[in-house]
Formats: structure tokens, C-alpha cells, sequence
């Protein structure tokens, strides 16, 4: 290991706190030297833990390791449900299996994998609504030392974060959703909350993000490790606002955007220019290094601002992920770098639509796959079909598989180069295409290679010029179908990448554009188990 992983398991778990029903607590940290005896004569035993910064930093921890669940990025946030879309799908045509189901938009809300995230996520929310509580009941917090202070202070503003990221998460899934800000209490306590106006939550979030901002650190004030730094709460925040601002799917069926978009945009825009402005992160030289670093356990945070600590030192499932695996060249499993099944593959019209001498091309586009003797075998004719993402391949990770599936890649949510692509659209679309707009954009285009974007573009077409570099740039790192929702656009997206590659070639596999329905897609399903469990949660349009 490189670097220190935040999930790490084995012997280095700490268990304080018994589970309970859907919101169980465990609370984990490398830093504990042996197990901790549970209290037998205590089902809960919150109220006797937060005693000390160690156990706080614990049971931060706690709420850290609801990222590294294969039920939300180790596996379905940051691949399955991200596709299908204009640039990616899974392979596969015939909905016969879950991952198809759900990818080509023949998912019911009985979906196994809807629950299971719904359900890690809502744990993830009360281990923060746990520590936000208990924090400042602690005596430190009030009469500790400075550095415990500080300390306390950091550990409070993660937990909130955290909260806001997995609330974030829920939105983007499923819109309304129950807000519930306060941690279960008992095992018999009834959950039958009502759905919460996303607005309502979206303002739960911002404040979360915003108090998180004041007490995380900058990254140069920090360890070099997963936990978040303020830069990266200012660019998920400035995300969120532009999620905010975009198109969602109502409740009544319809596609809009709030009256007050432009508010949105106008604050995504303030975060970007303090992150910027901050010099506390770059772009990194070279874009295939950024994923040379990913590929081979390295942390480089002045570009990938946060990720989520991916590690099992068995190689098997809890904390691990598939990335490098799923979404990997093609690898046979005899190779030296073991078996990578690309389930998540491209096509040729997106490997075609890069600029000529596009660095990032033939980094984020494989156009071949790897044989038993490790050789690169080029995929030509109808195997262009079988393109797939090259950012995480299999040779490039450097050390002999633990696992078929399982990698301890992580999986970055916060890039900078994505701080500077929201910083050209929020500005293009608060004061249009100014020279803030494209100084933004061009920084990215160059370390591509790129000369900068044409000048005096009008406002619509440097929107649709960042629409293609957003593409080109963060291409199957997780924001492609949320950012065709929120501009209204992935199913007339869907239908013209069908109609495009049936033009290439008629019997192009491809289903996305014909299963696609407008107004229903858009969100997922209620999880039919939770609804059967509280008759308060209503379902989505069309399902």
C-alpha cells in the first residue's frame, strides 16, 4: 500500500456500537490498537462513547465507510446507475439480468440494488446524525484543550458534509426523500416518515456543506489521505448548486427548473472562484497520469480533490470496489493482470467526436483488449462494439489481482478540472460566455493538447461546447446522465446516439433510446420493500 486507506479492515475495526434495524452504527478506525468489548447490558451505547477525540474520530470513520459500500461506491454509484447514456452502456442488449435491467431503463421498484443503496445511504445519515449530535455534547468540545477543540471542531464539519453528500446522493436518485436529521434511538423506534420536498432537503444540504466548509481544512493544512479538505466541500457544494438549479422531475411528471435557477448558478459560481482562488489545488501536467495514479493506489489531491478510500486486504467485497474490473479493457483472466469482464463499454460515434490530437482520447477510449499474454489485440470491425473505458485498465494497475472482480482502486468524486468546467458554466450562464468563462475552460482544453475554444461564441453555443468538453473530460467518471438531466437532455441524448449508431451500422447493440421514457426515468423507483414498510412514502411518476 502507497497511502493510507480509511476502510481498512482486519484487525484494525473497532466496534462500539451494536447495529440496529436499517440505521446500525458501527463505528471503525485504523487507529484502534485492539477490539473494543460491546457492553452486554447495553443494546445502544452511544451515550457512554463519546468520551475522548479518539472514539469522536471513530465514529466519524463510521460515517466515512458508507462511501466504500459495493451498494454505493464501491459499485452501484459509481457505475450502475450512472448508465446508460449518450457515451456509455452496459453491454448486452437483453435485459436478463440485474445490471442490464437497471442500466437499460427496464428497472420496477423491486430491484434489489435500489434498496440496498437506499438503505446504506440512510444508515450512512444517522451515523453522521449521531456524531453531529454528540460532538458538541462532548466536555472537550466545551473545555478541551485548543488542538481538541480543532480537532472536534474538523470531525463535526465531516460528519456534516458527509450527511450533505449522502442526502446529495438520495436527491439525485430519487427526489423527495424523508429528511430525517436526528440519530434512532432504539431498535423499536417507528421510521414512518413522509417524503420531504427536495427543495426542503436541498436546503438541509447547503447548509450542511456550508458549515462543513468552516471547520474542514484546506489540503495543505492536512494529511495527505481520503478525508475531505474545505477545497473539496466547496466544489461538491458548487456542484450541488448547479444540480439545484437544473432540470428534476416533478411529482406531477414534468421536466423543470426552479424560477430562481439562475440564484444557483450564480453560488456555484462563488464556490468555484474561492477554490480556485485559493491555489490550494492544479491541474496535474499529464491526463493520463491522473489515472496512472488511480490505477496504481496513488494520491495526488491537488487535482483528484476527493475520493472515496477503496481497500480489503483479502481482496474480497466489503470496501472494495469493481472499478478497473467492470469498466476496464477486456482481460483475459490467464493475463498477468488478471480477469476485467468490461461490462461498461463505449462505442465508436463518442471515441470519434474527439478533436484531432486530443490527448485525452486514447487514454479515456480503449480500443482493444489485453490476451492471455498480456498483449494489446486491437478490437476492429462489429468488436468496435466492444470499446470500452480506458482510464482504469488492468495493466496499469501494476500488482497481481487479489480478487477476479474486487480492486482497491479509488473511486474519485472531485476532480479539478471539474471545479473549472462548473466555474465556465455557471459564469456563462449568469454573465454569459465571458473571458472568466473561458479562461476556465481553456486551462482544461490545453493540458489536453487542445487549442482554446473559439472566440465570440454566443451563450448557447459555448453551453453546447461545454456540453461536448464536459464529455471528453470527465467521460465515464460518474456525471454524465446527471448532467443530461439536469439540462434536460438525456433522452433526446439517448435517442440520437440510437438512431446515430443504427445509421453506423444497423445491428449496433444498443437499446437505451427505445427503453428511454421521458418524464419517468429521469428518477428511480421507490424501493418497494420500503414502501410495503412505511405507507407514508409515495412512488415516482410512471412506476
Amino acid at each position: 500500500m502507497t497511502y493510507h486507506k480509511l476502510t481498512a479492515m482486519g484487525s484494525a475495526i473497532c466496534r462500539k456500537l451494536t447495529p440496529f434495524a436499517a440505521a446500525g452504527l458501527m463505528m471503525m478506525s485504523v487507529a484502534c490498537e485492539k477490539q473494543l468489548e460491546e457492553d452486554p447490558s447495553s443494546y445502544y451505547a452511544a451515550n457512554t462513547f463519546f468520551k475522548n477525540v479518539n472514539q469522536a474520530t471513530m465514529a466519524t470513520m463510521g460515517v466515512y465507510d458508507i462511501l466504500g459500500e459495493q451498494s454505493t461506491y464501491g459499485f452501484y454509484l459509481s457505475l450502475a446507475y450512472a448508465i446508460d447514456t449518450d457515451i456509455a452502456q452496459v453491454q448486452g442488449n437483453v435485459l436478463n439480468d440485474e445490471k442490464r435491467i437497471l442500466a437499460h431503463y427496464g428497472v420496477s421498484p423491486t430491484h434489489p440494488w435500489l434498496r440496498e443503496t437506499w438503505r446504506s445511504l440512510y444508515i450512512g445519515i444517522d451515523r453522521a446524525n449521531l456524531v453531529i449530535l454528540r460532538i458538541p455534547e462532548m466536555d472537550l468540545y466545551k473545555t478541551g484543550t485548543e488542538d481538541q477543540k480543532k480537532a472536534l471542531d474538523r470531525l463535526l464539519g465531516e460528519a456534516k458534509f458527509l450527511r450533505g453528500l449522502y442526502y446529495f446522493d438520495l436527491v439525485r436518485l430519487w427526489g423527495d426523500v424523508p429528511l430525517k436529521t436526528t440519530p434512532t434511538q432504539s431498535p423499536s423506534e417507528q421510521l414512518q416518515l413522509p417524503r420531504t420536498d427536495r427543495e426542503k432537503v436541498y436546503d438541509q444540504i447547503i447548509t450542511d456543506l456550508k458549515e462543513a466548509a468552516a471547520t474542514v481544512p484546506w489540503n495543505s493544512a492536512k494529511a495527505q489521505d481520503e478525508r475531505v479538505s474545505k477545497g473539496a466541500v466547496k466544489g461538491i457544494l458548487a456542484r450541488v448548486y448547479l444540480y439545484r438549479g437544473g432540470y428534476f422531475l416533478r411529482q406531477d411528471a414534468t421536466m423543470k427548473r426552479p424560477d430562481n435557477y439562475r440564484q444557483y448558478y450564480d453560488s456555484s459560481l462563488t464556490q468555484t472562484k474561492e477554490v480556485i482562488a485559493s491555489g490550494e489545488h492544479s491541474l496535474n501536467p499529464s491526463y493520463e497520469q491522473v489515472f496512472r495514479n488511480y490505477c496504481s493506489l496513488k494520491l495526488e489531491p491537488k487535482e483528484s480533490m476527493f475520493e472515496v478510500a477503496l481497500f480489503n486486504p483479502l481482496g474480497q467485497a466489503p470496501n472494495s470496489g469493481v472499478i478497473g474490473t467492470w469498466n476496464s479493457p477486456l482481460c483475459d483472466a490467464a493475463s498477468p493482470y488478471g480477469r476485467a469482464n468490461s461490462f461498461y463499454v463505449t462505442h465508436p460515434l463518442f471515441q470519434k467526436t474527439f478533436e484531432k490530437n486530443d490527448l485525452r482520447r486514447d487514454v479515456a477510449v480503449a480500443t482493444f483488449q489485453i490476451d492471455k499474454t498480456g498483449a494489446i489485440v486491437q478490437q476492429t470491425g462489429a468488436n468496435d462494439a466492444k470499446w470500452s473505458p480506458g482510464k482504469w485498465r488492468r495493466n496499469w494497475q501494476g500488482t497481481a489481482p487479489k480478487d477476479p472482480n474486487n480492486t482497491d482502486i479509488n473511486w474519485v468524486l472531485l476532480r479539478y478540472a471539474d471545479v473549472l468546467l462548473m466555474q465556465a458554466e455557471a459564469e456563462n450562464e449568469v454573465n454569459g460566455p465571458t473571458q472568466i468563462a473561458y479562461n476556465a475552460v481553456n486551462e482544461v482544453r490545453r493540458r489536453a493538447g487542445l487549442p482554446d475554444l473559439t472566440p465570440g461564441l454566443s451563450q448557447t453555443a459555448f453551453f453546447n461546447a461545454l456540453v461536448d468538453e464536459r464529455a471528453h473530460e470527465l467521460c465515464f467518471e460518474g456525471f454524465r446522465k446527471w448532467d443530461l438531466i439536469r439540462w434536460n437532455m438525456l433522452g433526446s441524448k439517448l435517442r440520437a446516439t440510437q438512431a446515430a449508431l443504427k445509421a453506423y451500422r444497423a445491428a449496433f447493440p444498443y437499446v437505451a433510446g427505445d427503453n428511454f421514457q421521458d418524464n419517468k426515468h429521469e428518477l428511480f423507483p421507490i424501493p418497494q420493500r420500503e414502501r410495503d414498510e412505511n405507507p407514508s412514502l409515495t412512488q415516482n411518476p410512471k412506476y
